[in-house]
């Protein structure tokens, strides 16, 4: 049920069919830590059954990457000292204070304030009768926040990003493994999922030289530093070959002329995303003269 990544972390693969992400464990000597709190409490207590039968040292600390549900629904469950980003709080004290039924999902959606990702991936995760608690951290910090396991160490770092201000990383120098959450993901709550090139370069920037052997993004498979690597310049490369451009036609004969053949499927959607970051920017440029 958990992969053993190092000696002394292991690893919940995440699934799609109800948007559950990764959830990962860093056990030192007299303490362990979780991280992330799983979309619902029967997604936490799978991970806590399956830490039950490794024998390492309990888990005290739960580290929360960020404020979305699918990383914080089960938090309550976990039961453990919560550690997070202090941009992250204002979110969690807010969504307690939420309704979860059809109507007030609808509501929301209708609203902006939530997207139907997220609320038909809820409905499928809790079913027609959704007894839902969100509670606030207990240790908040601003920029790191380090913790001792015994004989290891973990760093909270804060990395923000498009995807979520409060985005955080946790990484342990020892094992050499980053957990990402979704902190290298898309922009996806206004309007088509997208990228902004400088925004995600500088993200990458602030994580490409801790020495890593294995990165744990919430939604993808384990890349090793390797994979981690021409992953990120990929994605620049297409960012780059996209420009300013705001014209999906353009970015796609681009594509062509440098490549040679066309994108497959996984590279168009990327280079879409970066027209849309393009179109997002320049609406938000336009807005701010008006």
């Amino acid at each position: 049920m958990l992969r053993q990544l190092t000696p002394h972390v292991f690893v919940m693969k995440h699934n799609h069919d109800t948007d559950r992400p990764a959830l990962g464990l860093i056990a030192g000597k007299t303490a362990s830590l979780v991280v992330d709190g799983g979309n619902s409490p029967a997604h936490a207590r799978a991970f806590l059954q399956g830490i039950s039968a490794l024998g390492v040292a309990a888990p005290r600390y739960l580290a929360l990457t960020h404020w979305h549900w699918d990383h914080v629904f089960g938090a309550p469950e976990m039961g453990l000292t919560t550690l997070a980003n202090q941009r992250t709080q204002p979110h969690l004290l807010q969504m307690a204070g939420y309704a979860w039924d059809d109507d007030a999902l609808a509501r929301r959606v209708a609203q902006g304030e939530e997207i139907a990702f997220c609320a038909e991936n809820i409905k499928k995760e809790f079913g027609a009768q959704r007894a839902i608690a969100v509670q606030g951290a207990d240790i908040l910090f601003d920029q790191t926040l380090t913790v001792e396991l015994g004989g290891l160490t973990c760093q909270l770092i804060h990395l923000g990003g498009e995807h979520s201000e409060d985005s955080t990383v946790v990484y342990c120098p020892q094992e050499g493994v980053l957990f990402l959450g979704d902190g290298l993901c898309q922009e996806m709550f206004h309007g088509e999922w997208s990228y902004d090139l400088a925004d995600y370069r500088a993200r990458i920037d602030k994580i490409k030289d801790l020495p890593c052997r294995f990165y744990v993004n919430s939604h993808w498979d384990v890349q090793d530093a390797g994979e981690f690597t021409a992953y990120y310049r990929r994605l620049i490369a297409l960012g780059e070959l996209a420009g300013e451009s705001t014209d999906p036609a353009d970015v796609l004969d681009r594509y062509r002329r440098a490549h040679g053949c066309d994108p497959d499927e996984e590279t168009e959607g990327d280079l879409l995303s970066f027209v849309h970051g393009n179109r997002k920017r320049q609406a938000a440029k336009k807005a701010s003269h008006q």
